[in-house]
């Protein structure tokens, strides 16, 4: 009986430690892709992005998965925003989603739940950005910036 616990125990632990093993294996290279190009939109706006860790960005062609406007529920709706209306978005968590705080050039605020796996891309003025939504704590949109294309 007392063997038979003891063999138990064992592959127990032995099986934990594998699970755990093949867990931390895959985890390595999560968000660490290689950015070469990004989408190019069709209006060049320019924004300022600031990361949850407080990192400041100034982006040019700025966009959201290669779209001018910021998209997500209200409510039981979908609503999209062009980038022209919009002045700064904040982001918070609360619970597993995402929510930005949209205030627009009027002045108005809009709350938006989103995905928070969507992308924000931009070019930096010595390379490319991506990040996901989950990532960013607030978003000025200066202006369409000049066409340099």
């Amino acid at each position: 009986m007392l063997g038979t616990r003891k063999l138990i125990d064992g592959v127990v632990k032995t099986t934990v430690m594998v699970v755990i093993g093949f867990c931390t294996v895959g985890m390595g290279g999560v968000g660490e892709e290689k950015l070469t190009k990004i989408p190019e939109p069709d209006d060049n706006f320019s924004a300022t992005l600031i990361d949850q860790r407080d990192v400041s960005s100034r982006i040019t062609l700025f966009s959201l998965e290669g779209q001018t406007f910021l998209s997500g529920k209200r409510g039981g709706a979908m609503v999209s925003i062009p980038f022209e209306n919009i002045k700064e978005i904040n982001f918070y968590a609360r619970g597993r989603n995402i929510f930005a705080m949209v205030t627009m050039k009027k002045e108005a605020q809009v709350e938006l739940e989103m995905e928070k796996d969507r992308v924000f891309y931009g070019q930096l003025s010595y390379g490319l950005l991506s990040i996901k939504a989950e990532y960013v704590k607030k978003i000025t949109i200066h202006s369409l910036a000049e066409q340099e294309r």
